[in-house]
């Protein structure tokens, strides 16, 4: 065979080749994850001071959100593992002296109504680019005139903690209703799951649930916009 024709034949099999390879899986981002639990201050706060700290506790988040540190957050539902969980955030940075200066900026942690709890998450879910949406949205509707409330555009979810990770993976691959799967603290697994109660949760983990093992369901609710994760993933 002349040689520019086997040259030919080399280079459109290494592009066949090329062309059927898997996609580059992606590098997976670390974050802290941050528990918002119910705080050391016992009395109740007097009215005046719960509207400063709950109007300073959202603008803070926004603050956090527009210098891209606050990556997604949230507050638990009435149907929780732990009556002290209030939320939680996850903040780009996984170096924890970092993710306590940024938390700490909380004026709900100031006042001693939130005590923080603090894990290592690691996950391949796009929340970079979630929050890229989610200030775009805020920008367009900052355009429009219209102000937004806390919590509008929400949705609720449930949030899967499961204390065996790799069991968690193998049983849940392939599963549409997981919109993030995370690696937590090295050996568990945080899943958010597209369902909107526990109810609707166990419903859909029914036929893994003997796999997953060890684990505990939390109702959790955030931007609408994390049910658009897979599809930020393919993008």
């Amino acid at each position: 065979m002349p040689f520019h024709r086997r040259s030919i034949l080399v280079l459109a099999t290494t592009f066949f080749v090329a062309c059927q390879s898997p996609p580059p899986v992606p590098t997976p981002l670390a974050v802290t994850l941050v528990l918002l639990k119910t705080g050391p201050r016992t009395e109740p706060l007097p009215e005046a001071e719960h509207r400063q700290v709950l109007g300073g506790h959202f603008g803070n988040m926004q603050k956090l959100a527009r210098d891209r540190h606050l990556l997604v957050a949230g507050p638990y539902g009435k149907n929780r593992s732990d009556p002290a969980l209030r939320g939680l955030f996850v903040l780009d940075t996984a170096d924890r002296d970092r993710a306590r200066q940024l938390a700490e900026t909380d004026p709900g942690f100031q006042a001693g109504v939130f005590a923080l709890e603090y894990h290592t998450l690691s996950t391949t879910a796009p929340l970079r680019a979630f929050l890229a949406a989610e200030l775009a949205g805020l920008e367009a509707a900052q355009q429009e005139g219209r102000t937004l409330a806390p919590g509008d555009g929400g949705r609720g979810y449930v949030l899967l903690t499961v204390e065996n990770g790799e069991a968690a993976k193998a049983a849940l691959a392939g599963n549409a209703s997981v919109l993030w799967f995370a690696q937590l603290d090295g050996t568990r697994a945080l899943v958010l799951l597209d369902a909107v109660d526990r109810v609707a949760a166990q419903t859909l983990l029914q036929p893994v649930l003997l796999r997953l093992g060890a684990m505990r369901l939390d109702e959790w609710f955030a931007s609408g916009r994390l049910a658009d994760l897979p599809k930020l993933a393919r993008s």
